[in-house]
């Protein structure tokens, strides 16, 4: 009769541990993110429920481009090493929003070739979404110019 209810006990546990990771997700704007080029831009991801996210991993990827490296924060600091060379000093997370469970990310002086889709990803909680932003060229007027863009290739959103 022990034996049965340790096994069970464990069961509930094993079930339970796993419930935990799978309860959250992370929520992005539905609608594509517009910038001008040299705007800057903030991305902006939320975890529901909300924890406070300052103690996890949390990365930033163009998953159009194999997923590399847009901006990663880990063990309370932003990390640059695994960071894309065109993002390079042009990124910054706001470690303030962390604390509500909300990744927001600026990235500084947006190019056309920042247009693509980007993941909000927090490893630990196995949670992410995907979130796209679309960079429109400015004329020697600085009037804006929206390009026709060919779907399925990199820095494209579908």
């Amino acid at each position: 009769m022990r034996r049965n209810m340790t096994l069970s006990v464990v069961l509930v546990l094993m079930t339970f541990t796993e419930g935990i990771t799978a309860i959250h997700h992370v929520t992005c704007p539905a609608e594509p993110i517009q910038a001008r080029e040299d705007d800057n831009v903030t991305l902006q991801c939320r975890l529901v429920p909300p924890v406070d996210l300052r103690r996890y991993i949390l990365d930033f990827t163009r998953a159009d481009l194999q997923y590399k490296v847009v901006h990663t924060y880990q063990d309370g600091r932003d990390l640059s090493y695994p960071q894309m060379d065109q993002y390079r000093n042009r990124t910054t997370l706001i470690h303030e929003d962390l604390i509500q469970g909300t990744m927001t990310l600026k990235i500084y002086s947006v190019q056309m070739s920042d247009s693509g889709r980007y993941e909000c990803y927090v490893p630990d909680l196995t949670a992410y979404c995907t979130l796209c932003l679309t960079v429109v060229r400015k004329d020697q007027d600085n009037r804006t110019n929206t390009t026709t863009i060919e779907p399925e290739k990199p820095g494209k959103c579908l």
